[in-house]
């Protein structure tokens, strides 16, 4: 759930087989409504988790909601017992017993699910998890979820593009940090999580040729029409509602089936909201990634349409 995996391991023959080179485009490049802010000194983009968030919420709401339920129920039993003056107090004991048991099982699992989605980032954490592709002095930025930055340089990133193993197939461009030629010593995700390699590897062509070329390459890519306004807080409803279809604009029909689904993980998205905090750089970072005033390529959700900044 978070921008990048800490585990030591082996290069696998897969990664070897679908290496990303630097020097090769294989796309058009495409910037998937994905960027948060781009200059002439780096590109910010948002983790590829983020159009998602709120789904995964879903079902913790749905399992507090219903602890809940039966926690009230039960003081309002118990409560209502004890207030009918016909009852003889027949069996009071194992009544008590019974009741606080369920509602100590029940307090376990509130607080169970509130640390499991703490633990994979969707409640009390961060509304996102920013990246930054710094071309000034090639290097990226990740923001961890353990409040950590990863600082890696440009030129020593094996990235690769992997399909996903599950049920509904998914690409993701990976960027591999490595121990040694054959040793990975952490991954971290770029943002794409595509239904199809081709949009990946567009999404891929978008940040390798600002990286390589520069502003001027990728300023009329498809899909930079306008920025992710979250740069320095939190979504509106409106926006977080987009960002969740967005990932379904190409598939309209299936957007139409699902619209009830998306409508209930809305809920949860709410939440996710509601308990995450914005995400702020350390001043090292900040300085490392200082623009010029002079930069004619800033852009920002400054420049967006009304309604959407």
């Amino acid at each position: 759930m978070f921008t990048t995996v800490k585990k030591e391991r082996k290069l696998k023959d897969q990664e070897c087989y679908n290496r990303l080179h630097l020097d090769r485009a294989v796309e058009n490049p495409h910037a998937y409504g994905r960027a948060i802010r781009m200059n002439s000194t780096y590109l910010e983009t948002v983790d590829y988790m983020y159009t998602k968030r709120g789904v995964l919420s879903l079902g913790g709401a749905f399992s507090i909601g219903l602890f809940a339920f039966v926690i009230i129920f039960l003081l309002y039993s118990t409560i209502s017992t004890y207030l009918d003056p016909t009852w003889d107090h027949h069996e009071e004991s194992e009544m008590l017993w019974g009741t606080f048991s369920i509602i100590a099982i029940s307090l376990l699992f509130i607080i169970g699910s509130i640390a499991f989605y703490r633990t994979i980032g969707e409640w009390f954490r961060y509304t996102h998890y920013p990246i930054r592709f710094n071309r000034k002095n090639r290097m990226i930025y990740v923001f961890r979820g353990d409040d950590t930055v990863l600082k890696v340089p440009w030129d020593e990133v094996y990235f690769i593009v992997l399909a996903s193993v599950s049920r509904n197939t998914k690409y993701n461009i990976w960027g591999l940090v490595m121990k040694d030629s054959q040793t990975v010593k952490e991954k971290f995700n770029i943002g794409s999580d595509s239904f199809t390699e081709s949009d990946s590897l567009r999404y891929w062509e978008f940040i390798r040729r600002y990286m390589e070329k520069g502003v001027p390459a990728v300023i009329k890519a498809p899909g930079l029409e306008y920025y992710l306004p979250i740069a320095d807080k939190h979504e509106t409803i409106h926006q977080g509602w987009m960002a969740l279809i967005s990932e379904y604009k190409s598939m309209p029909v299936f957007k139409t089936i699902i619209t009830p689904f998306l409508a209930l993980a809305f809920l949860g998205r709410f939440i996710y909201r509601w308990t995450s905090k914005v995400p702020l750089w350390p001043k090292e970072t900040e300085d490392e990634c200082r623009i010029k005033p002079s930069d004619p390529y800033i852009g920002d959700s400054g420049s967006n349409p009304e309604g959407y900044r």
